[in-house]
């Protein structure tokens, strides 16, 4: 019944007062496109290098952005950080790194339950800052299409701290930032559709949209809009995916075969990644250009006696070690590795000489998100398993 119901809603908002939701949106449509069209075929161009194996990709940020920190002593951390492990990353394997930020645009989130238990309240849950706020009351839970506009507002001002300095890096390093955040909230992302100079839509939110895995379904709104725009795009996937709908996907989401088109983030979780093979092979024999990403955080996110989610960092380096072993059995790349981080030293996930303790789980705003340390760890460790399937290969 739960599944029935989540299809029938998308994972979309209830807004309460829809002539405004209508204003709204057409005053979205008129803005400017965040991402302009020529930013769209660089990144092309980076992530072709991707899939002739040189390079790889890192793709970390915030679980959910809050708007209130769309300035400039919030996200210039986050830039900051990403470029530290971007270039950490980048010695370690030998590669250039295409760095992506979950950044100017992760303000959806899509949720399990439709309402929870605060205090003597039963609340809508927060659903992101684009459509009601994370205070527990009524008021705040409310779906507002309102929020739309401040999102709109809180993700420009933090692509322009993310322009500003790609400016200044420009004479120092290669580096570049590219942004990324779910598709989730249709009505916003509607509005974002801008024509390029051929004549094809774009999605002009952000450079590398994904689809989760509570609206990855083929016939649903989500994969039907990012099938009809010429980003580079992502789907997130699990064990509920069979080979026969990751063959349909491939062919709804890249037919024209483009290199850098279509990436599979996988997220199974260390006690399942040993299914991911199947999916490989059925990939491989559609003959379609597929970027194979490791997800190592959200399918392991358990929950302690008290209701708050952890995740542990061993069965994060389980399921990347699964994910490595599959991919180079069968001679295809590891593209790159997800993660959900803060550039903070708070504890949020155990392992690497952290124990969160439940007062610090308590303070987690949507999901654990690894520090700067446990970060740099995991791409120690994505490096280490990989050098040591190639040593095997090459016995």
């Amino acid at each position: 019944m739960r599944k029935e119901i989540e299809k029938l809603t998308w994972q979309q908002p209830l807004w309460e007062n829809k002539e405004t939701l209508s204003l709204i949106k057409n005053e979205l449509s008129g803005f400017s496109g965040l991402i302009k069209y020529d930013e769209i075929n660089r990144l092309y161009l980076q992530l072709e290098k991707v899939w002739s194996c040189n390079a790889v990709i890192f793709q970390a940020g915030d679980c959910a952005e809050r708007i209130k920190e769309c300035n400039y002593n919030h996200v210039l951390p986050k830039i900051k950080f990403l470029h530290e492990a971007s270039n950490i990353f980048s010695k370690i394997m030998g590669k250039p790194v295409i760095t992506v930020g979950r950044i100017a645009g992760q303000y959806a989130k899509p949720r399990s339950q439709e309402f929870e238990i605060c205090g003597d309240l039963y609340l809508p849950v927060w659903r992101g800052d684009c459509i009601n706020g994370f205070e527990p009351t009524k008021e705040a839970r409310r779906h507002d299409p309102e929020r739309m506009l401040s999102s709109y507002s809180a993700a420009e001002k933090t692509l322009s701290f993310i322009k500003d300095y790609n400016k200044a890096e420009k004479d120092k390093s290669d580096f570049l930032l590219w942004t990324s955040h779910e598709a989730l909230l249709l009505d916003y992302e509607l509005t974002q559709l801008r024509i390029g100079v051929n004549s094809e839509q774009y999605l002009s939110s952000t450079h590398w949209p994904w689809i989760g895995v509570r609206t990855l379904d083929l016939d649903g709104p989500h994969v039907n809009f990012l099938s009809k725009i010429i980003n580079p795009i992502a789907c997130k996937i699990d064990d509920t995916v069979t080979p026969s709908i990751i063959s349909r996907l491939c062919n709804k989401l890249n037919p024209n075969k483009i290199p850098g088109r279509l990436t599979l983030i996988v997220r199974f979780g260390s006690k399942k990644i040993n299914k991911f093979g199947q999916l490989i092979d059925a990939v491989m024999d559609t003959g379609i250009p597929v970027l194979w990403m490791c997800d190592p955080m959200h399918g392991n996110t358990k929950k302690s006696n008290f209701g708050y989610k952890h995740r542990y960092i061993i069965e994060m380096v389980d399921e990347i070690v699964g994910f490595q072993k599959q991919l180079i059995e069968r001679g295809a790349y590891c593209a790159g590795i997800h993660l959900e981080t803060t550039s903070e030293g708070i504890p949020e996930c155990f392992g690497a000489g952290y124990i969160p303790q439940e007062k610090e789980l308590k303070k987690i705003v949507c999901d654990p998100r690894l520090n700067k340390s446990q970060t740099l760890y995991i791409l120690n460790e994505w490096n280490n398993i990989c050098e040591g399937f190639q040593s095997v290969d090459d016995m």
